[in-house]
């Protein structure tokens, strides 16, 4: 069992073992991880592995019942039916990233193409955690990997029927690139298609929302790979009065959609800049372990090409 996959199991045991009556004692939930060292966080696979094959063969659960149960495929089902996708659209995912989000547009659409370069700071692996999911879920024939650059997308103008991007425009370089991908992704857009980017916000509605935006500066602050969250305001500017038709809708589905986790490593920080760190740092922590963690509201920008 994969990483990818492995995620979706700590996400997901809890409600599976509520449905199914088991004991989960000394269980470690995504939340627990929080601060963890990679010994313990390995050691927490570890049992969740075990008890996903138990339920696995006591309970005859699939790697469906995995996905859907989990916060992260509870989310991206719900985008995909916020974003209305159809049984005969062929979806290009920019930024698909492990797959979450190509998986629930499986559901929907007739073909789905996820594209990404994988080559940013701790993304070693992720194709195949992707190609992996795809495979366990049964959707190779649906599901395409396209390893290029959102900002030279290898296809025809006017290929595909829907263009998204799913919590992923903020791992982009910085705006230029953003901007140089959204043209790009309008330019094979087909007449009438439609380019939907999910972006979350920084608004917090409750304390775990709170605790995640903390540790979210945090990793933002304190690693790479990352940018924070734009605002709502911003994310607007990006599309006013610049391509099609554009219509936004704030969602708020207030699960744990994106876990921000990281490990601080100090040793790649300046001397002055430890203490204020690792004080933030547990600071976060701390706030996650009493609150819990869960995603703000998600931002749905549509925009119809014509």
């Amino acid at each position: 069992m994969g990483v990818n996959l492995q995620i979706l199991g700590l996400l997901a045991i809890p409600r599976l073992a509520k449905k199914f009556d088991v004991d989960l004692e000394g269980f470690l939930t995504y939340s627990d991880l929080y601060g963890k060292n990679a010994e313990e966080f390995n050691k927490a696979y570890d049992n969740s592995e075990k008890i996903l094959y138990r339920l696995f063969e006591e309970y005859g659960i699939s790697w469906w019942d995995v996905y859907l149960n989990s916060d992260i495929g509870m989310e991206r089902t719900a985008l995909a039916r916020d974003m209305e996708l159809e049984k005969d659209d062929t979806v290009l995912e920019v930024g698909c990233g492990r797959g979450y989000f190509s998986v629930a547009a499986a559901r929907s659409a007739e073909r789905v193409i996820g594209l990404d370069t994988m080559n940013g700071g701790g993304r070693c692996g992720w194709w195949k955690n992707f190609k992996e999911t795809i495979a366990e879920l049964g959707l190779k024939r649906k599901v395409l990997g396209l390893k290029a650059d959102a900002q030279v997308i290898p296809l025809k103008d006017s290929s595909v029927s829907k263009v998204v991007a799913v919590h992923s425009i903020r791992n982009f370089q910085n705006r230029d690139a953003i901007q140089n991908a959204i043209r790009e992704m309008y330019r094979v857009l087909s007449k009438d298609g439609k380019m939907i980017i999910a972006e979350n916000i920084p608004v917090a509605r409750n304390k775990s929302q709170e605790a995640h935006l903390a540790f979210y500066k945090c990793k933002c602050k304190y690693s790479s790979g990352d940018l924070f969250y734009f605002s709502q305001e911003e994310l607007q500017e990006m599309f006013k009065d610049k391509l099609g038709e554009t219509n936004f809708k704030l969602a708020d589905y207030n699960l744990s959609a994106a876990p921000p986790i990281f490990y601080l490593n100090t040793s790649l920080l300046k001397k002055e800049q430890i203490e204020e760190a690792q004080k933030e740092y547990t600071e976060a922590v701390d706030l996650i372990r009493k609150h819990g963690e869960t995603s703000p509201p998600t931002l749905i920008v549509k925009v119809t090409k014509h």
